[in-house]
């Protein structure tokens, strides 16, 4: 029941937040189920694979996902997931945990210092112009990320989108999770030799996940936008700890 417990929290963060769920599964993997790092990286895709999949489909109905900004910065996530991942296997786990732990401490930053902004209920039809060409990149360099350490890159990806896209933060966050899938799916091709699919605590993660994520979507309507970050922000700092006083092996 605690691999349930801690799917469920991965989904409720991707729901919520966008993305961050491969942060918090990543230790889980190590700690709970005691993976060796590279497996955990490679089974966190697909946690955040599976654990997306129904907030994607719910915001999908709620007409808040923007498909074709989705698909240009899925085009380069997918390209630069499956190079990350290929390169992976070429980079020591020391130098691919201290990346891991950078952007953790980084995202743990920007959720303790955003603040909560007001949250639009679909796209505007007066957005700014996007440029495309910064989206597609944004999406290869974080896709390089995702498939390099198992990160969706949502941190990421949610202000890219409000910046050079000009999104809300509620548009910006279900158009994060469709990429973050793309990301994940492409990711998770690279790493399917070692993900141990079959094992019982696994897929109680993958149920957790899904059930989570349906469940975030819901809640991200009647919680605090702030509270939610600063929550997500402080346990990132727990999990660094974590991870610095008693790294990984293998």
């Amino acid at each position: 029941m605690l691999t349930l417990f801690w799917g469920v929290a991965i989904g409720l963060v991707l729901g919520l937040l966008g993305g961050g769920g491969g942060m918090v599964a990543i230790p889980v993997l190590i700690y709970i189920l005691h993976y060796p790092f590279r497996v955990a990286v490679g089974s966190s895709l697909a946690l955040v694979l599976f654990g997306a999949l129904p907030a994607i489909l719910l915001y999908w109905r709620k007409k808040q996902i923007d498909l074709p900004t989705a698909l240009i910065m899925g085009l380069g996530g997918a390209l630069g997931s499956t190079l990350g991942s290929r390169l992976s296997a070429f980079v020591p786990r020391e130098a691919l945990l201290w990346l891991l732990l950078v952007l953790m401490a980084l995202s743990a930053w920007n959720m303790l210092q955003s603040k909560s902004k007001a949250i639009m209920a679909s796209p505007s039809s007066e957005q700014p112009n996007r440029n495309r060409w910064k989206l597609i990149l944004a999406g290869f360099f974080v896709g390089i990320l995702t498939g390099l350490v198992g990160v969706g890159g949502g941190f990421l990806l949610v202000p890219v989108l409000m910046l050079f896209g000009g999104y809300n933060p509620r548009v910006a966050i279900a158009t994060s999770l469709l990429v973050i899938g793309v990301n994940a799916a492409f990711g998770t091709a690279g790493y399917l030799d070692i993900i141990p699919r079959s094992e019982p605590g696994f897929l109680w993660l993958v149920l957790g996940s899904v059930l989570g994520s349906a469940a975030g979507f819901l809640v991200s309507f009647r919680v605090s936008e702030s509270h939610l970050k600063k929550g997500f922000g402080l346990l990132l700092i727990g999990l660094i700890l974590l991870l610095v006083l008693f790294p990984p092996m293998g």
